[in-house]
């Protein structure tokens, strides 16, 4: 299956940028388009759909208030059945002019009926940090490897069972609301298998997998501020090198139980990575109205 991913403007290349540093990405061949919000974007786009006839998905990576030519390129997208997640940057409130984040609103709004997730990312997570500009490239990254978790643990793998798989369409499904868009706060922690000492001596074994601690640390690292512990769905996509597949350490229970706690309807995939690190991501779908954040810009554009 051939993704396409597109990045617009500097906010969505800079997510875009580290997401095809990853081996695994580069190697599933996506279709990657970077550009500035141009009309020469949508031409870009239209000579990619012309020439690869089986994207089913698109990835649109942009800044909310870079609303001139994205409402075009995802009616485009989605008029060709293709199913579009948007990662959109959120201005900060604390950071920005009101009109930005009344921008940011407006271009939400007009991206609803085309888009069937909206991946949020919310720079009022890092805004209270001095000289917070230069936490752009780490937190750009942190989003990046979410989103490489999810490609990556929904890629079909003959070594796992079904139980520990999801496609990209399931994921879709719990990741939206049918008809309407959901509205995603993602979260990662990951950990070390090995020391230094592993990557020396291969055969030296990994240590114990502690999901439970990582699971935890997550909940703290959601990418929206203010977040609610209650969402409707969620994915728990995680990473393990494949010894602890072959020896039965990933605790699906476990992982269950705890995503049960945060959501009512839970979904988890596994990926084996030949890295020493064991990494939890979890994807949290929400209604508009369910995040404080969304209704505090909704509100700006309407007082």
């Amino acid at each position: 299956m051939t993704y396409l991913l597109i990045g617009i403007g500097n906010a969505g290349g800079a997510i875009l940028e580290p997401l095809l540093e990853y081996t695994e990405i580069k190697n599933a061949n996506p279709i990657v388009i970077k550009s500035q919000p141009d009309a020469d974007t949508a031409n870009k786009i239209d000579a990619a759909l012309k020439e690869v006839k089986n994207i089913k998905f698109a990835f649109l990576f942009a800044w909310f208030g870079d609303n001139s030519i994205i409402p075009q390129i995802a009616e485009t997208l989605s008029g060709r059945e293709i199913k579009v997640v948007f990662v959109g940057v959120l201005p900060a409130e604390r950071r920005e002019k009101r009109e930005v984040l009344i921008d940011a609103y407006y271009a939400m709004e007009n991206l609803t009926e085309h888009v069937n997730t909206f991946m949020l990312v919310d720079n009022q997570k890092i805004a209270h940090l001095p000289n917070y500009t230069d936490y752009f490239p780490r937190y750009n990254r942190y989003i990046a490897s979410c989103l490489a978790d999810l490609l990556i643990g929904t890629s079909q793998s003959e070594s796992l069972p079904e139980e520990m798989q999801l496609s990209m369409d399931g994921a879709l499904k719990a990741l939206s609301f049918g008809d309407t868009p959901g509205y995603v706060a993602l979260s990662r922690a990951s950990e070390l298998t090995k020391g230094l000492w592993g990557y020396i001596f291969p055969f030296l074994l990994h240590k114990p997998l502690d999901l439970g601690t990582l699971l935890h640390i997550a909940m703290d690292k959601l990418s929206v501020s203010n977040a609610p512990i209650g969402s409707d769905k969620s994915i728990t996509a995680i990473q393990v090198p494949e010894y602890y597949i072959k020896n039965k350490k990933v605790d699906k229970g476990l992982i269950e139980e705890f995503m049960h706690a945060y959501s009512k309807e839970s979904h988890m995939t596994v990926a084996i990575t030949k890295r020493n690190i064991a990494a939890v991501t979890n994807l949290f779908t929400y209604k508009f109205d369910q995040l404080e954040r969304l209704r505090e810009i909704r509100r700006l554009a309407y007082e």
